[in-house]
């Protein structure tokens, strides 16, 4: 296996084992709905200023420092949640985790693309992959300590290969608001970030929406563990296909996978959606990714931006599902992330040609 691809997998499994249980975990600190979505939100929120930040900085400076000091400082942070005893301290030590987090991601694609000449499904499978193992632990460990010291461990460990990496500088000179790369990728960008608003709205109450339905704990990690390993095989072979037509598919399907979930409310129902949508996201990411790569010289920059569209609208969406779930319930934050993912269809369908 591939260093890159290895490092992607353990420090998937590291974030996702992290974050599945913090709903509920908030909950059980005495946090109401909005503050529920608050503190998902300040995680994405930390992530994303960080991700854009650095994923410039990649180009401007070189990838192998930011991968490092990413994980180092992700494997100490981390830790650190351990010490999470009410609401301020989880929601103060869940955005330093994602300061940290967001460092590293755009640097380790960066060498991941220069692996494999540019074909990014295998990387991307392995962080699925990663998504996968993170809740299947989640689900067996069950407690959030132990939880967040093996989540340390991973990035400890991913550090520790890292080291080894040698130096990958793109010598491009990049502005902190490269509108232009933005403009040029224009048609990526904008239907992405529909799509992953209404996915994060989704996303951010979703362990508690099965939990409505019937689910347990273990349920809850099970249908993430469905979802995440589906994906991996999925993007190992959708990488051959075109880009923009990966693309395309991903967003149509992503809007099945929400009404799905809008309309049905038993549990074992929700695990062929979730295959479902192991396929959207896997055609979508596949796509957006190598569509991007391919066509930029400031890669750093460009996949930057795209990382930054998910953790912006990961700070929205858990604000806007929390505001819907006060005032329409569960299944309106469902039609509202297929109707917004519907409208970023439109907009690569036909508004971008």
């Amino acid at each position: 296996m591939a260093a890159s691809n290895l490092i992607q997998f353990f420090t998937n499994a590291a974030l996702f084992a992290s974050q599945i249980f913090i709903p509920i975990m908030a909950r059980e600190l005495g946090a109401d709905d909005l503050s529920v979505g608050l503190i998902v939100g300040v995680f994405n929120l930390a992530y994303f200023l960080s991700a854009y930040l650095f994923g410039i900085l990649t180009d401007l400076k070189g990838a192998r420092r930011i991968l490092i000091g990413g994980l180092l400082l992700s494997a100490v942070l981390f830790a650190a949640q351990v010490l999470a005893g009410n609401l301020a301290a989880l929601f103060w030590v869940r955005a330093l985790a994602g300061l940290a987090a967001g460092i590293f991601p755009v640097a380790l694609t960066v060498y991941a693309f220069h692996e494999r000449a540019g074909l990014m499904g295998r990387f991307t499978a392995y962080g699925s992959l990663g998504w996968a193992f993170g809740s299947l632990l989640a689900g067996l460990l069950i407690f959030y300590g132990p939880i967040f010291a093996v989540s340390a461990l991973l990035f400890f460990v991913s550090f520790a290969i890292a080291c080894r990496f040698p130096e990958i500088r793109s010598g491009l000179k990049v502005g902190f608001l490269p509108l232009a790369l933005w403009r040029k990728n224009a048609r990526i960008y904008i239907p992405y970030f529909l799509r992953a608003l209404g996915a994060q709205t989704a996303w951010s109450l979703f362990p508690l929406y099965l939990m409505g339905i019937g689910a347990d704990k273990f349920l809850v990690a099970a249908a993430y563990f469905v979802n995440c390993f589906a994906q991996f095989f999925f993007m190992q072979y959708l990488e051959r296909f075109r880009n923009l037509y990966l693309f395309y598919v991903g967003l149509l399907t992503s809007v099945l996978s929400f009404i799905g979930y809008a309309v049905i409310h038993n549990i074992w129902l929700i695990f062929p959606v979730q295959l479902l949508l192991a396929y959207s996201f896997s055609a979508l990411q596949v796509g957006a990714n190598q569509e991007i790569l391919r066509n930029n010289q400031e890669r750093g920059s460009a996949v930057g931006i795209l990382n930054a569209e998910i953790n912006f609208t990961a700070v929205l969406g858990p604000c806007l599902a929390g505001l819907i779930l006060c005032h329409w319930g569960f299944d309106w934050v469902m039609w509202f992330a297929a109707g917004v993912t519907f409208l970023g269809l439109v907009s690569f369908t036909y508004v971008l040609e």
